[in-house]
């Protein structure tokens, strides 16, 4: 107990001199921020050609960020920006066309991005390995702070409905549920179909095979301290890469209130079969433009990967309030995260290009069913549930 003690009262004087240093210096705060940005933006910027409108290019990878993450990757050397109707990204690639990269933005707006991304002509990505990428927050009962994870499971919350105070139902024991009318929050909700998106489990094993045995540096002794205070036994571990899925909305969440809310409607939407660990605001957006280029032949969804960052922890530990670990603490961890992930991918791209004959041209055969909760790309979905909305509601007049 006087170990919890200590480390809690190092941890709350490291707050409020993070929090102290940008109210008596606001100034000199804003310029180390500012230089911070700089040194990235730094990083990652070069002087690329334009390739000719039209040009052929089919990468054997594509790798999706934002610009700010792509910051921390140096391993490659884009040379080549292509350009065409409709699309204001980023896409560049190496000079022998083999890995390619795609800064977009985040959320929901990154399905047109990636859309018109998929109608420049020359642009064949039919046999692309597609690796999603960025930053997260991370459920402690599943990761740490710094770590990353490779997921199966997409899951979008953006389609949740949201009672707060003495407007909850009484038998709702959670805030958030499905959109659509449930006698209680526990039955399966009738569905849009965009809800979940389930990759490739082979992929995702070979690709988890791969990215554990890349080494992972840790984060500051300030994380170390707050690290060790949770209860459970994966957020008190060093980074390493977590087996466990996404959930993201354009909405910003954080808390054991909001955390608890999520795991359970991501429970009920996958029938238990998605182990919910990472938030963001990315994913969903991104895998709703890669599936509609999947379903139109533009890509092999067999081929689509997630791989994420952990740069704070979803909820704060037992000694600080939400507010104090969302906005003092914030996401301490995205420097060493971002590194790790980016590592994990160099390791996996790696395998790719080494292996690409014997395993990786041909494709990775699923072992389970693939795809969204409708079997729009063929087979029966094996983690969703027939289901009514409730009569005599609108959805169930």
């Amino acid at each position: 107990m006087n170990s919890f003690i200590a480390s809690s009262t190092r941890i709350l004087v490291g707050i409020l001199g993070l929090a102290a240093l940008g109210r008596a210096n606001p100034v000199a705060h804003n310029a180390a921020t500012a230089t911070m940005s700089a040194a990235v933006s730094a990083t990652s910027s070069s002087v690329l050609t334009t390739a000719t409108p039209g040009a052929p290019v089919s990468p054997k990878v594509v790798i999706i960020a934002n610009e700010f993450e792509f910051g921390y990757l140096e391993a490659y050397n884009f040379t080549t920006v292509y350009t065409g109707p409709l699309f204001d990204q980023v896409f560049a690639c190496t000079t022998n066309g083999t890995i390619c990269k795609l800064a977009c933005g985040q959320e929901l707006v990154a399905a047109s991005q990636i859309t018109s991304l998929l109608l420049i002509p020359g642009i064949d990505l039919t046999k692309s390995y597609i690796i999603i990428t960025g930053t997260g927050g991370v459920n402690p009962k599943y990761g740490t702070a710094g770590g990353a994870a490779i997921s199966t499971f997409g899951i979008q919350w953006e389609w949740g409905d949201m009672f707060l105070g003495a407007d909850l139902p009484t038998n709702f024991s959670g805030q958030y549920f499905s959109s659509y009318a449930q006698l209680s929050p526990d039955k399966y909700p009738v569905t849009v179909g965009t809800e979940v998106y389930k990759l490739n489990d082979a992929l995702v094993d070979r690709f988890y095979k791969v990215g554990r045995k890349v080494l992972y540096e840790d984060v500051s002794s300030f994380l170390q301290d707050l690290r060790a205070t949770y209860e459970y036994d994966a957020a008190r571990q060093s980074p390493f890469l977590s087996r466990c899925d996404t959930v993201s909305s354009q909405i910003y969440w954080h808390g054991s209130v909001a955390g608890e809310n999520v795991e359970y409607y991501s429970n009920i939407i996958t029938t238990g079969h998605a182990r919910p660990c990472n938030t963001n605001e990315d994913d969903q957006g991104r895998l709703l433009g890669l599936f509609l280029g999947a379903v139109h032949k533009k890509i092999d969804f067999g081929r689509v990967a997630m791989i994420k960052a952990f740069s704070n922890f979803d909820r704060p530990p037992p000694q600080l309030t939400a507010y104090q670990s969302r906005f003092y603490v914030g996401e301490a961890a995205t420097g060493p995260g971002l590194r790790n992930s980016w590592n994990t991918i160099i390791a996996v791209v790696d395998d790719v290009l080494k292996h690409w004959k014997p395993i990786y041209e041909a494709g990775i055969k699923p072992t389970t069913y693939m795809g969204d909760l409708y079997g729009t790309l063929g087979g029966t979905c094996d983690f969703s549930l027939p289901a009514n909305a409730a009569p005599g509601s609108v959805q169930g007049s």
